[in-house]
């Protein structure tokens, strides 16, 4: 199980240790090296992104900080870039999954949010998988590429519609 709280400045450092992870290297934008400074500036609130949370597991009642997701932008239309990483220890137990749905969640009382989106290497499975597990369905091909190590890939992007009570699909 797991939930959402906001980035503090004192996750700097477990932020840093996770961003030492070769896959997180390898399939996010993150600056490498990576540096105990990037990891200050980013739970400073120094990028610009609309909203950033921690992922924390939270089985026995203990927050532990996992991973990492955010909302970039929100588009004119009202799609709303997401973005998510999990620290090594973290995987293989539904942190993005749930994270996503919990994003979901928070979106639907922003009346800026209309659909969640993220855009994924077409290389990158485990993302993929972790999408589609949250409701994120293909979306059609996406006009950047993602990273993949050093090479850059084309990437899709997975959509989730949110809609309003009654769980019809919000109007645009």
């Amino acid at each position: 199980m797991h939930a959402l709280r906001e980035i503090q400045n004192s996750d700097a450092q477990w932020i840093f240790d996770a961003c030492q992870d070769s896959e997180i290297q390898y399939w996010t934008t993150v600056p490498r090296p990576y540096l105990i400074e990037h990891a200050q500036s980013f739970a400073n609130g120094e990028f610009p992104e609309y909203k950033i949370w921690v992922i924390e597991n939270i089985e026995n009642g203990i927050g532990a900080p996992v991973g990492v997701i955010s909302i970039h932008t929100v588009d004119d239309d009202g799609i709303a870039e997401i973005g998510y990483w999990i620290a090594p220890w973290g995987r293989g137990h539904g942190a993005s999954a749930d994270a996503i749905e919990l994003v979901a969640q928070y979106a639907q009382d922003d009346s800026k949010i209309r659909s969640l989106q993220a855009c994924i290497s077409d290389l990158n499975s485990a993302s993929q998988k972790a999408a589609r597990a949250a409701g994120l369905l293909p979306a059609g091909c996406a006009s950047k590429n993602y990273p993949a190590g050093e090479a850059q890939t084309s990437a899709s992007n997975y959509r989730r519609e949110l809609s309003v009570s009654g769980g019809h699909p919000r109007e645009l």
